[in-house]
């Protein structure tokens, strides 16, 4: 079976310039580029720039999968739209196998890197299995504070890194390295469902339906009251409220999130 590997991007808060995309474009012959998307396949051969650099400074996701097994899922989230100390509590290395979540603060941004190597492989493969769309709208969930897509996969790395460590516990019972893995990260609550974004994340990452299952009937159901948006938009400082408004006539991306947060800052006080 030959070689295949692809790497597609997508932004998402904005388009690039017709210099970035020239850019973009000039990476390699194999590229395929849009205002919104690129996509590099190869037979032989590797891409030549580096994923992060490329995500850091002209896109805000990217999916890598190759026909030996790897998935990856390398997302750009905004410094002031997330919660970096509750993300961080999803993040793992599994040595034995190189699975890991990672999360590195670049400058203004944040890269989240999700990388999961099905040792099975070996399956024919073309670059249109996977849609970074569906995948792309990860970054949405994470940035509202949805994290159940990294407690499945963070559930699924565990569970392989527990069993592997069970056939070593007879050699060293004290080894430290054995115990990170006990520490599970939160179990968002109000988890009864697949949408449809968490489904393409699930089938990508080949989560079993057992560990969905099991997160279904353990999540707790929450009732919260929902912030009342109009009445705290109204306890807004006059200039204030021109100054968003002004934002959005300049279609500022992810505006909407960063109101939000605002509003319930205010709530809080």
């Amino acid at each position: 079976m030959s070689e295949f590997q692809c790497y597609q991007f997508k932004t998402i808060d904005r388009p690039l310039s017709n210099s970035e995309r020239e850019e973009v474009d000039s990476w390699s012959s194999r590229g395929e580029v849009t205002s919104t998307t690129a996509t590099f396949v190869y037979h032989y051969g590797d891409f030549k720039k580096e994923p992060e650099w490329a995500v850091e400074h002209y896109f805000d996701a990217m999916i890598y999968f190759a026909n030996w097994g790897t998935r990856r899922l390398l997302l750009k989230l905004p410094v002031d739209l997330i919660k970096p100390k509750e993300l961080a509590k999803y993040c793992t290395e599994v040595d034995w196998s190189g699975d890991y979540i990672r999360l590195e603060k670049k400058g203004q941004v944040y890269l989240l890197d999700l990388y999961f190597a099905n040792e099975e492989g070996g399956e024919w493969m073309e670059d249109d299995d996977f849609d970074i769309h569906a995948l792309g709208q990860t970054r949405d969930e994470l940035i509202a504070g949805n994290y159940i897509s990294l407690y499945l996969l963070w559930t699924k790395m565990n569970a392989s890194a527990e069993m592997d460590d069970d056939e070593d516990d007879d050699e060293d019972d004290d080894n430290d390295d054995d115990e990170k893995w006990n520490i599970a990260p939160p179990l968002p609550a109000n988890f009864k469902r697949v949408d449809a974004k968490l489904k393409a994340f699930i089938e990508y990452f080949e989560i079993d339906d057992s560990i969905v299952k099991a997160a279904k009937t353990a999540s707790a159901t929450v009732v919260a009251k929902a912030p009342e948006y109009s009445q705290l938009l109204k306890s807004l400082p006059e200039a204030e409220r021109l100054d968003w408004l002004e934002r959005v006539l300049k279609e500022e991306p992810n505006l909407g999130a960063l109101l939000k947060k605002r509003l319930k800052e205010m709530e809080k006080k």
